[in-house]
């Protein structure tokens, strides 16, 4: 919000126009998402970054050094690592010379700065093409037919700001309320840019504003061939997170009509009232996102025609102990056609109540469904693995788990469900080396706890040692590891540390209510 005013400061001059650009970013509720949810911290520090960038390239016009000129373009490029939705910022860049006088000159005179924003912009992308897994370029997910009605979904949430959810229902018509949000805020946009044009012989705000909403808004509307990005937007169809950037776009473009109207009475009454109506709204929306129930029941209200919605309440149920309720709506998400990457999200999710409730065959049929779906699920065949391991199938399932934990983003989960095959088959020195493999992509005082125990049966007895000291640095509360590690030093004859640990798990256990146990957790 600092930089937003700052930057609102920079091209209009006028402080009243700035405080309402920072406010309008602050309190705007679609921002609750962003800010409330810790998953979303990356969209934070890339706008932190770009905005950073933008305030640099604005206000030290090309004039500073070599080195100056780097930084600017090294913080550009940072920004790109954290998030897509700046990759269209090079353009950015590239057009604000032609909005001054001079515009062919002002361009070669900036060519050097946008040449080294250019060679970032490069890196960046050449970056996110090599992680690529599964997916690539390409035009299949791409839904422009639906603009119109995205547009009208986020013209709704930054104009009506009380008809927010984290997602919105895919529609190929905007409807009466959308169609009157998005012609609204056309006309304002039209507003912004007659006032910005009488602001002098610097650049024009609201044309700044409004090309940073729309360029970075531009990843999210579905038009870019990037194939697991088109999937996961065919899903999604429209969210607040997207706006965050584009916020600070629309702030400018708020401190171009401010600015006119700084000399009229009315204008402290009505954006004070208009900014505690936005706190408000904004503390709504805060208080709802740290209720996750409330918060997807809400949204499948507001978006009956949502699978995602659906999905999201089903998960919640799933991992709340609720798999009664987690397959009602995950069974009617699947009635709602959802697409590839969702129906096999959704059918694994199935798999994992099935699971919850012992049934090991429907658990398999789900996943497998899943798989059919989408061959690179990697909880579905981490599923698969645990049916067909309940099952008595334990090759199979080794094999399943193994398909798993090959997908590059998967966890540390697979890996150590092969571990616990092998330690049941009494392969402890194998079960050993998978656990050493888990706990490179994820320490974990469990893991480390099975490797503990890996080495104790391999008569590996201080390398199993070390295994229990680690588990219980990252979690002291574990009787059962204390119990084993007071046997290790019991068989290495160290008695004090033997009688020390073991009186620490019985009080533990006696504190939890829990009997001590000797066998996995």
């Amino acid at each position: 919000a600092c930089l937003v005013l700052r930057l609102a400061l920079l091209l209009t001059g006028n402080r009243t126009a700035a405080l309402a650009a920072g406010l309008l970013f602050a309190l705007h509720p679609a921002q609750a998402e962003t800010v409330s949810a810790a998953m979303f911290s990356g969209t934070i520090f890339s706008s932190l970054l770009f905005l950073s960038a933008l305030y640099r390239f604005l206000s030290l016009d090309g004039k500073d050094g070599a080195g100056s000129k780097a930084l600017t373009a090294f913080l550009f490029g940072a920004s790109l690592l954290f998030k897509e939705r700046t990759f269209p910022g090079l353009l950015l860049f590239a057009l604000l010379p032609l909005l001054r006088p001079g515009r062919a000159a002002e361009f070669r005179r900036r060519l050097p700065e946008l040449a080294a924003f250019a060679a970032a912009w490069g890196a960046a992308l050449a970056a996110r093409a090599y992680a690529m897994d599964g997916s690539g370029f390409g035009l299949t997910g791409l839904d422009p037919a639906y603009l119109p009605a995205r547009l009208a979904a986020y013209a709704k949430t930054l104009l009506l700001p009380f008809w927010i959810s984290p997602i919105y229902q895919k529609t190929l018509f905007p409807g009466l309320a959308g169609s009157a949000a998005l012609a609204a805020a056309a006309a304002l946009a039209a507003a912004a840019l007659r006032a910005g044009r009488k602001t002098g012989p610097e650049y024009d705000p609201a044309a700044v504003g409004l090309l940073l909403a729309a360029l970075t808004l531009l990843p999210f509307l579905n038009l870019l061939p990037v194939l697991d990005l088109a999937e996961y937007l065919s899903a999604v169809f429209a969210s607040n997170r997207y706006l965050y950037l584009p916020m600070a776009g629309a702030a400018l473009a708020l401190a171009a009509l401010v600015k006119p109207l700084t000399g009229s009475r009315l204008l402290k009454p009505a954006g004070l009232l208009l900014a505690g109506a936005l706190a408000l709204l904004s503390l709504q929306q805060t208080l709802l996102w740290r209720n996750e129930e409330r918060l997807w029941t809400r949204a499948a209200a507001l978006n009956p025609a949502s699978p995602w919605a659906r999905y999201m309440l089903g998960t919640y149920y799933l991992q709340n102990g609720r798999p009664a309720q987690a397959e009602k709506n995950l069974n009617e998400a699947l009635t709602l056609r959802p697409a590839r990457a969702l129906l096999s999200n959704t059918r694994a999710a199935l798999a994992g109540a099935a699971l919850a409730a012992g049934d090991n065959s429907r658990a398999e049929a789900e996943a497998k469904k899943a798989l059919e779906a989408w061959a690179l699920n990697h909880d579905a065949w981490n599923t698969l693995g645990a049916a067909l391991a309940g099952l008595g199938r334990r090759g199979e399932a080794a094999a399943a788990f193994g398909k798993a934990a090959k997908i590059e983003i998967t966890g540390d989960g697979p890996l150590v469900n092969i571990a616990l095959l092998q330690l049941a088959d009494g392969e402890n020195a194998g079960a050993a080396a998978t656990l050493e493999a888990a706990l490179a992509r994820r320490r974990s005082d469990y893991a480390l706890d099975l490797l503990c125990r890996a080495r104790a049966a391999d008569r590996a007895l201080d390398k199993a040692a070390e295994a229990c000291l680690a588990a219980l640095e990252l979690n002291a509360n574990r009787p059962d590891t204390l119990l084993l590690l007071g046997r290790i030093y019991s068989a290495r004859g160290e008695a004090e540390p033997a009688r020390l640990c073991l009186a620490e798990a019985e009080r533990l256990s006696m504190k939890t209510g829990e009997a001590l146990k000797t066998g996995k957790r």
